[in-house]
């Protein structure tokens, strides 16, 4: 689709006179790297995404993971202080 529309701007180019043509030729070359970029910063915001998505996802399974052991350390302090305080 890109590069259908920079063949097309080209074309447009050839079409119009010459030196109209040298006047906008600069400014197609910035719409065409202006277009790059935009494409660039459109599959980093992807990526990111699906990072973070690995991320967070990754963070889900540790507080799973630190929640288990919580309730793991509080059945066994319960039982030493029910111990403690059966031996007073």
């Amino acid at each position: 689709m890109i590069v259908m529309a920079i063949e097309n701007a080209s074309e447009i180019i050839e079409v119009i006179t010459p030196a109209l043509a040298e006047k906008i030729a600069p400014l197609i070359t910035i719409f065409k790297a202006v277009g790059i970029a935009f494409i660039v910063y459109v599959i980093y915001l992807m990526v990111k995404m699906v990072l973070g998505w690995k991320n967070q996802k990754r963070i889900k399974r540790i507080e799973k993971k630190v929640n288990e052991i919580e309730k793991k350390l509080d059945l066994v302090l319960n039982k030493k202080i029910k111990k403690i305080k059966k031996r007073k």
